[in-house]
């Protein structure tokens, strides 16, 4: 991912409209087909193992940052059907992968739980922390690279070439440390049906409540590392900037992520009652993660969607730090709602069949934000406070579901909550 996500960050700074259309196809399949990922995974699991799944998985998004390597022009023409293309190919792999990755943490957490006899949300905490500050370490990574690459070589005519063939090599290479990961069964035998995931999210109230927040994340990842870049961060610090503030978000939200879980863990914090306690504003160590995590993600969206360049002023230092303090400041909130939802559902339904189709509604309603807002941003290209105002309404409306699931659903005090409680609660 540390290839992937600096070739997505830098889509909408070096390929403008495409960039925008790419991500939006992108985003647009993989929400979709999240709908179907359940059995086909369970299916190509049985067939060759979950490792060389991933393995395969992870080469498609290292063949979509190889295809930036082919000159495509600005105005639409029948060459941007080969970069479409390729980024519809993620689409298709992106729900098996992701899928398959929070069902092996939920998997390796039930393990560790067991073996060592403690509660299984302690180590569901636990190993989504430390997965979320890799991941993120990683995308920090390749953005770093990205950007020393481009600045190193400047307007070198092949410079673009240069950049997205090392970010496939690097995608390439993480790629095979899937087939060093230890097989970990599944303690429910039962194979999960076509219509799992979408009864999940009609029929259980806490999935469906934490829909707005799951496809405001996506929305408000989709704003930072598409609209944020094209509209400051170009503007202000130019294009071999962008991968350094992305990088900066990055940093900061693995550090972030760390933190949240060594924390949770060191205070025995129920993961759903660290989200639902967190969000609702409740006294404690989660209110105060939730206080930050709003204002971030408030402070940056205001400030992202507000900038203007006043005629005749040049750019100043400060106006550089301010990108960067608005990235770092988003990424602390965004380190809250987007490990949150995979923690709290994992010990929702931990040890039940449903774990794989809630992973899968994660990463469907979160993609389909992606791509809403991918699709949204291209009309509304003109319209930025247009688009903060969407946001940030979706925002409180995620906040406002969250009270209800903790307040009428859910009660975060409960010792454990399984899938047998709260069956058919509305």
């Amino acid at each position: 991912f540390g290839g992937f996500q600096a070739a997505q960050g830098l889509q909408s700074s070096l390929n403008a409209e495409l960039g925008q259309l790419n991500l939006a196809c992108l985003y647009g399949a993989f929400s979709v087909l999240c709908l179907v990922a359940p059995p086909v995974l369970s299916y190509l699991e049985r067939c060759m193992g979950m490792q060389v799944l991933l393995l395969i998985c992870a080469a498609v998004y290292a063949a979509m940052a190889l295809s930036n390597i082919l000159a495509v022009p600005a105005t639409p023409s029948p060459v941007w059907a080969v970069p479409v293309t390729f980024n519809v190919l993620v689409g298709v792999a992106a729900p098996l992968l992701w899928t398959g990755q929070n069902t092996y943490v939920a998997r390796c957490a039930a393990k560790a739980a067991d073996l060592l006899q403690e509660p299984a949300e302690k180590w569901t905490t636990r190993y989504n922390s430390i997965f979320f500050s890799m991941y993120q370490f990683a995308g920090m990574s390749g953005n770093i690279l990205a950007s020393v690459i481009l600045l190193a070589l400047g307007e070198v005519e092949w410079a673009k070439q240069v950049l997205f063939v090392t970010l496939g090599i690097f995608c390439l290479l993480g790629a095979f440390v899937f087939l060093l990961m230890p097989t970990v069964e599944a303690a429910d035998s039962s194979h999960p049906g076509l219509l799992d995931t979408s009864r999940l999210a009609l029929t259980d109230a806490r999935v469906g409540l934490m829909i707005p927040l799951m496809l405001t994340n996506g929305m408000t990842l989709a704003f930072f590392l598409g609209d944020f870049q094209t509209d400051v961060t170009c503007r202000v610090s130019g294009p071999a900037f962008t991968g350094f503030v992305v990088a900066t978000f990055f940093g900061v939200n693995s550090a972030a992520s760390a933190c949240l879980g060594r924390a949770a863990v060191a205070q025995d914090a129920e993961p759903a009652a660290g989200l639902l306690r967190g969000l609702s504003a409740c006294p404690g160590l989660s209110g105060g993660q939730a206080a930050v995590a709003c204002a971030g993600q408030l402070a940056a969206l205001a400030g992202g969607t507000s900038w203007e360049h006043a005629p005749g002023m040049e750019v100043q230092a400060l106006d550089v730090v301010v990108v960067f303090l608005l990235a770092a400041v988003f990424a602390l909130g965004d380190s809250f709602w987007e490990a949150g939802p995979p923690m709290t559902l994992q010990t929702f339904y931990a040890g039940s069949s449903k774990v794989v189709p809630a992973m899968a509604n994660y990463k469907l309603w979160q993609s389909l934000g992606f791509a809403v807002q991918f699709f949204i941003s291209i009309p509304l290209e003109n319209l930025p406070r247009v688009r903060g105002a969407i946001l940030i309404a979706l925002t409180l409306l995620s906040w406002l579901c969250i009270l209800v699931l903790d307040r009428c659903v859910a009660a975060v005090d409960d010792a454990l909550l399984r899938d047998d409680a709260l069956e058919n609660t509305c």
